[in-house]
C-alpha cells in the first residue's frame, strides 16, 4: 500500500497518509475510461438542433410553372429542397443523445483515472480546512503552499462548501467538487488530484478494497 505526505494549508508535511490499493493500485481499464468519459461528454448534448422540411416552410403550394413548354427543368413547389429558402433535405432533428453506462464500469474507471495519477506522483492529500468566507486570495496562498498553482488541479472534498467553491470559481485550472460528485472526466483532464484527509476517507470507502 503506498502512502503519501499530508499537507496543512502552510505547506507544511504534517504526516502520512495511505492510498488504498483497491482505489489507486489497480490495473487501469481504458475501456472503461473510454465509456465513461465518452458518455459524459454525450450527455451534456442538448440535441436541439432542429431544421424545417419541405412540410414546415410556409411558401406557396402551387405549381411555379407549367411542366412542359419552358425550356426550363420540371418544378413543383417552391418548399422544394433544391431551390433557395425551401426545406432542408435529410437535416437535424430534435433527439436525445443519452447514454449509460453501467454503475461497475464507472467505478472501475474511477478506479483506473485515479490509479494513473497515483503511479504518476500526481495525487496530494491536504489538512481538512473550513472558510468562513468566499476568499479567493486564501485559495491562491493554499495552492502555492502545496505547489498546485500551476496548470489544472481537482481538490476534492467530503462535502459541497460554498464558501470554498466561491473562492476558486475567479482562479484558472482549479476546481473543486465534493468527492461524491467526482465523475471520470474531472480527473482525467486534471494535471493533479488533491484530497483533503476527510475526502480520502470517503473516497477509499466508496470505491475502494474495504
Amino acid at each position: 500500500m503506498a502512502s503519501v505526505d499530508v499537507f496543512d494549508i502552510q505547506g507544511k508535511v504534517v504526516g502520512k497518509a495511505d492510498l488504498d490499493d483497491g482505489l489507486f493500485g489497480v490495473e487501469p481499464s481504458e475501456g472503461a475510461i473510454y465509456q465513461a468519459v465518452k458518455a459524459f461528454l454525450t450527455n451534456k448534448r442538448q440535441g436541439t438542433a432542429a431544421t424545417k422540411t419541405r412540410a414546415n416552410v410556409f411558401l406557396t403550394k402551387r405549381k411555379m410553372y407549367r411542366q412542359k413548354g419552358t425550356g426550363r427543368a420540371r418544378a413543383g413547389k417552391a418548399s422544394s429542397p433544391v431551390r433557395v429558402g425551401g426545406g432542408v433535405a435529410h437535416g437535424p432533428h430534435p433527439r436525445s443523445y443519452r447514454d449509460r453506462v453501467p454503475q461497475k464500469v464507472r467505478n472501475l474507471a474511477l478506479r483506473s483515472v485515479f490509479s494513473i495519477k497515483a503511479s504518476s506522483g500526481a495525487v496530494k492529500v491536504l489538512q481538512d480546512f473550513s472558510m468562513d468566507v468566499p476568499k479567493t486570495k486564501h485559495l491562491v496562498e493554499i495552492a502555492k503552499a502545496i505547489e498546485v498553482d500551476q496548470g489544472k488541479t481537482l481538490i476534492l472534498i467530503d462535502q459541497h462548501d460554498g464558501n470554498i467553491a466561491k473562492s476558486c470559481r475567479n482562479i484558472p485550472g482549479l476546481s473543486v467538487r465534493p468527492v461524491g460528485q467526482v465523475c471520470t472526466y474531472d480527473v482525467v483532464f486534471a494535471d493533479r488530484v488533491v484530497f483533503t484527509e476527510s475526502a480520502l476517507g470517503r473516497a477509499q470507502g466508496l470505491w475502494g478494497a474495504s
